[in-house]
């Protein structure tokens, strides 16, 4: 028999632990926990208990339905990488009508990107837009005209990375937030390769097992691959 795996959760868990199929998940609450498990097959499972009754006698983790590839595990690996830092914490997503993407975004070589790979979706309007790194604590905000999906505007960031970028507009309202990581022309290809195989493999994933995280799981990928980058960077 499978020895139980004991969550330690208050109403929301999140582990990033390797779980073996059969494997007994007990939330430590007495009361009112929620477990979600994602595995590499696709599959979605959400546990719930609202007594010390069924709290108690646990979640059994099912068998994967088929194997992985090397490029599913490679896109878990990263996703992990991000949430073991000590400054991971997730909380359930809040209804918003906010809108959001992620993006990779080439970077050219007088440090711009253009702004038409992440802001697409945007009608065209008068808008303004903050932009904010990973390492500041205020956002940067400016006017911004867009045109639409064939607008040529262009930002200037002080490095590669994470940004993000949000969009109000006239009345002030929210229209969009973007996660952007910023890659040099060297690296561009490979990641872009990485970002569209992670995106497609998780809308497949949420037609068969819907509820998956896609947003937050496509930026905690985002930030694995940044953090991948500066590792590599400071080795060079």
């Amino acid at each position: 028999m499978a020895t139980g795996v004991r969550i330690r959760c208050n109403l929301f868990c999140v582990r990033v632990d390797t779980v073996a199929p059969g494997a007994l998940l007990i939330a430590e609450t007495s009361n009112d926990a929620s477990i979600l498990v994602l595995l590499p097959d696709g599959q979605r499972l959400l546990f719930d208990c609202h007594d010390s009754h069924t709290c108690a006698q646990g979640f059994r983790v099912p068998a994967l339905i088929a194997k992985p590839n090397a490029d599913t595990l490679a896109m878990f690996n990263e996703v992990k990488r991000a949430m073991q830092q000590p400054s991971f914490s997730m909380t359930p997503a809040l209804a918003t009508t906010t809108s959001e993407a992620e993006a990779v975004v080439p970077m050219q070589t007088d440090g711009t990107i253009h702004l038409k790979y992440a802001l697409n979706a945007l009608p065209p309007g008068q808008y303004s837009m903050t932009v904010q790194s990973e390492a500041e604590t205020q956002p940067a905000r400016r006017p911004l005209t867009w045109s639409g999906p064939g607008d040529e505007a262009q930002l200037l960031l002080p490095h590669s990375g994470i940004y993000f970028l949000q969009i109000f507009g006239g009345l002030g309202g929210e229209r969009l937030r973007v996660m952007l990581l910023a890659v040099s022309q060297e690296h561009i290809s490979s990641r872009q390769t990485d970002f569209e195989y992670a995106r497609r493999t998780l809308q497949e994933w949420n037609q068969n097992f819907p509820g998956w995280p896609t947003h937050e799981w496509l930026q905690f990928f985002l930030s694995g691959l940044a953090q991948g980058q500066e590792k590599q960077r400071s080795l060079e």
